[in-house]
């Protein structure tokens, strides 16, 4: 339709402005070899269109003038129906380039089809190994998308992918129970000490993430010896919270009491309380039995 009207407005203006001392009127004699099929495509569906216009006098004496009407595009693609958002996306451990492979790809066909313009590309400088870390296996890639059309006309938006993890730590495989240690005496700090440093190493070993592939230093507990609640003697009970934590600070906690028991009795192996015979003494008899079982006591007491 401009072509028409471009040509058109080009006849009426030659039949206007020609001159002839012969012939005072050119009404019908400008024609023109015009077809827009004739257009030399040059990008999209832009291109040149060149047009003889052949002015003829009433006695068909005839000149020629040329002229060329160019379709050209310097506007950039209209990307005003068009979004990429940030995104994020949880962290998925090995899975996490084919999560951002995908993302990126989803955004291209996305661009692809909502762009207002014919014969656009879009392209993007994605790479996963541009992934700025965060913490575990996680972190951030930004991303430009260019848009083009066939004329060379582009323009730009930009997304972040952020790889998160807000997973605390999978303790499916793991475990600590109560146990109960039996009391040593001056050992039993030691024990309770051996006793936590296990837990913590079993924990590290145990602790899934699929975001964070190393617990080591990252399994704390609460335990300290002088939290000991006693029960008797020597013994008695500790309560341990201990905290598994991945790299992003994402935690989970497990419980477990030490019991240092006593079920031994004493060690008379240097002890001995025999069979006696006292002279009667009449009276004074039940004084005697109770010197003898008084003396007894005393023995046990520093024996055993």
């Amino acid at each position: 339709s401009l072509a028409d009207a471009w040509n058109a407005d080009n006849i009426a203006a030659l039949e206007a402005c020609a001159a002839d001392a012969c012939d005072t009127d050119f009404t019908g004699q400008v024609t023109s070899d015009y077809d827009f099929n004739n257009l030399n495509t040059t990008c999209g569906p832009c291109g040149t269109l060149n047009v003889t216009y052949t002015i003829t006098d009433d006695c068909g004496n005839a000149t020629t003038l040329i002229a060329t009407l160019t379709f050209d595009d310097g506007t950039i693609p209209d990307l005003s129906n068009c979004t990429v958002e940030d995104m994020s996306i949880e962290c998925s451990g090995d899975d996490n380039e084919q999560l951002a492979n995908d993302w990126n790809a989803s955004n291209i066909s996305a661009l692809e089809n909502c762009a207002d313009d014919l014969g656009i590309t879009v392209t993007s400088d994605y790479a996963f190994t541009n992934l700025t870390s965060t913490c575990g296996q996680g972190g951030t890639i930004t991303v430009i998308y260019t848009i083009t059309d066939d004329c060379g006309n582009a323009t730009t938006l930009t997304a972040t992918l952020t790889l998160e993890d807000t997973t605390p730590p999978n303790l499916d495989n793991c475990s600590v129970t109560d146990q109960s240690i039996e009391c040593s005496g001056d050992d039993n700090e030691q024990l309770a000490n051996d006793w936590n440093a296990a837990n913590i190493a079993a924990l590290e070993t145990c602790g899934a993430d699929t975001c964070d592939t190393d617990f080591n230093g990252q399994v704390t507990s609460n335990f300290a010896y002088s939290n000991l609640v006693s029960t008797c003697g020597q013994g008695g009970t500790i309560a341990v919270i201990y905290t598994i934590t991945d790299d992003c600070g994402n935690a989970t906690t497990l419980e477990a009491t030490l019991t240092l028991e006593d079920t031994t009795p004493p060690n008379l192996d240097n002890c001995s309380v025999t069979d006696q015979s006292i002279e009667c003494s009449g009276d004074d008899n039940e004084q005697l039995a109770n010197d003898w079982n008084a003396a007894n006591i005393a023995a046990l007491e520093t024996c055993g």
